[in-house]
């Protein structure tokens, strides 16, 4: 392997930092879509437990495998996944100089018998995914019209008339319409 997972923090470390920094914050998983092989999941973290806007947001997802951890409870793995993701994407994520891939992602890798990826480079398959350019236009269109992340959520969701409809998980197509609508 290309990395040596002692360099890379566990979820249970992030979140024993997370809670040191935000002890009445809250943690919020959803499971986003579930087939029985593979699940996606949602998590925000919250300053406080009574704030209506998380500080930060993580999704990850995960595959039922023959053997390991994904054998026997890819769920849970996936949540736990997911909440190291939102860490990592939270303002405290700076202090420490951790890589911002987890343990428990960098021990996917593994699994897989990949490399691990560079964090600046990312695949987005022709077709599905905004990319990462249209997602960052949308938030600056909206930041421009005074939007905050509740209302840029509830106007994606108006525009696309889908309730579960979320910034980070546009298609291509569906980020261009929001785009359009912004401008």
């Amino acid at each position: 392997m290309g990395f040596d997972l002692s360099n890379y923090e566990t979820v249970e470390a992030r979140l024993v930092r997370w809670w040191a920094a935000y002890p009445n914050g809250r943690v919020y998983t959803c499971m986003m879509n579930y087939t029985g092989d593979a699940c996606v999941f949602y998590a925000e973290l919250y300053a406080d437990k009574d704030d209506k806007v998380p500080v930060a947001t993580g999704y990850a997802e995960e595959i039922k495998s023959d053997r390991g951890v994904n054998a026997t409870s890819f769920v849970e793995n996936c949540e736990t996944s997911a909440i190291g993701r939102a860490i990592a994407n939270c303002p405290l994520q700076g202090s420490g100089g951790a890589p911002r891939p987890s343990r428990n992602e960098m021990q996917k890798v593994e699994r897989l018998g990949g490399q691990e990826q560079s964090t600046n480079k990312v695949h987005i398959p022709s077709g599905a995914f905004a990319t990462p350019k249209q997602i960052g236009y949308i938030k600056k269109l909206a930041r421009d019209k005074g939007m905050d992340d509740l209302a840029l959520l509830e106007m994606i969701q108006l525009n696309l008339d889908d309730d579960s409809a979320v910034l980070e998980l546009l298609k291509s197509h569906e980020a261009s319409k929001i785009i359009e609508r912004l401008k």
